[in-house]
C-alpha cells in the first residue's frame, strides 16, 4: 500500500522496485507466468562470453576489446523478419516483414516512431537496486549491417513498467535480415550520477611537469618497444597491457584480466 500524506505528497511505497531487488542484481518480472521462458530466450549474459564471430586470432591478444565484450547482457530476437526503410519519416515508411513470428508473443515489434524506428517490446519489465539504472545500447563489439541502437538511460530502480529497445535504420533502401536467436540489443547497469561530475582538463592544469614528462617518455619508449622487439613475438604483441604493466615493468593497480564469475 502507499500511504500518502494529505498534500499529495508519497511518504512510502513498500513495492517501490528497489526495495524487493538484491544488490548486484537485475531482475526480470514478466507479465504474465506464461512468459517466465522469455527470459532465458531473450536475455544473454556477456559474462565469459569472450568470443565474437567477425574476430581473428589477433584481436583476441586485445584484452581492452575482451573485457568489453563481456560488459552488459545481449537481448536475442525470438522471430526472424526483414526491415527496409524508405528514409522517410512516417510510422509506414518502415516496413516489417514477419517471417517467423515470436512464440508466445515472447517480443513485439514495431514501426510506431517512424524516422525508421523499429520498437522492440518484450514481455517482462527489468529492475534494479537503488541507485542503479540500465543503459540501452549496441552489444559490444557485434553488428548488424544498416542498424544502430538508440541509447536510453532508465531509472529501473523506479518505474513500474517496462521499457522498449529501440533500433535505428541507418541505411535507407536496404533490406535488412534478422534471425531468431540474433542479438540485437544490449544493456548495462550503471548506477546513477556516476558520469555526471566528470570533466575533462589539461593536464597542464591539474599535475605536475614530473608526471608529464614521465608519461610523455614512457609513450616514446613503449613505441620504440612495439617498433622493435614487440615484432619478433606472437602477432607482434608484447603484452604489457595484458600483463598488467607498463613499458618499466611497474605492475597496473588493481589490473583486470577476466571477469569474476557470477554467483548462481
Amino acid at each position: 500500500m502507499i500511504l500518502k500524506e494529505k498534500c499529495g505528497h508519497m511518504i512510502e511505497d513498500k513495492f517501490a522496485p528497489w526495495k524487493h531487488v538484491p544488490d548486484n542484481t537485475v531482475v526480470a518480472l514478466t507479465i504474465g507466468d506464461d512468459k517466465e521462458d522469455s527470459i532465458n530466450d531473450i536475455i544473454v549474459d556477456f559474462n565469459r562470453n569472450i568470443k565474437r564471430d567477425w574476430f581473428n586470432d589477433h584481436a583476441y591478444y586485445c584484452l581492452p576489446l575482451t573485457i568489453a565484450n563481456q560488459y552488459g547482457f545481449g537481448i536475442r530476437s525470438t522471430a526472424t523478419f526483414d526491415i527496409i526503410w524508405n528514409g522517410g519519416e512516417g510510422i509506414y515508411d518502415t516496413e516489417l516483414r514477419m517471417l517467423e513470428p515470436s512464440p508466445n508473443n515472447y517480443q513485439n515489434f514495431d514501426t510506431h516512431f517512424g524516422s525508421g524506428i523499429v520498437t522492440i517490446q518484450n514481455g517482462f519489465s527489468l529492475h534494479t537496486p537503488k541507485g542503479v539504472n540500465l543503459m540501452t545500447m549496441n552489444p559490444t563489439n557485434m553488428f548488424i549491417d544498416g542498424l544502430t541502437n538508440m541509447n536510453g538511460i532508465i531509472e529501473t530502480d523506479n518505474i513500474k513498467r517496462d521499457f522498449t529497445f529501440n533500433i535505428k535504420v541507418t541505411r535507407p533502401h536496404h533490406l535488412i535480415r534478422i534471425n531468431k536467436g540474433d542479438i540485437i540489443s544490449a544493456f548495462l547497469p550503471i548506477q546513477r550520477y556516476f558520469a555526471d561530475p566528470y570533466v575533462v582538463k589539461s593536464a597542464k592544469e591539474v599535475t605536475s611537469d614530473e608526471f608529464i614528462e614521465h608519461i610523455r617518455q614512457a609513450g616514446r619508449d613503449f613505441a620504440t618497444e612495439r617498433q622493435g622487439p614487440d615484432r619478433e613475438k606472437p602477432h607482434e604483441s608484447g603484452r604489457r597491457y595484458f600483463n598488467g604493466e607498463d613499458v618499466y615493468g611497474c605492475p597496473f593497480h588493481d589490473h583486470q584480466k577476466r571477469f569474476s564469475k557470477k554467483p548462481k
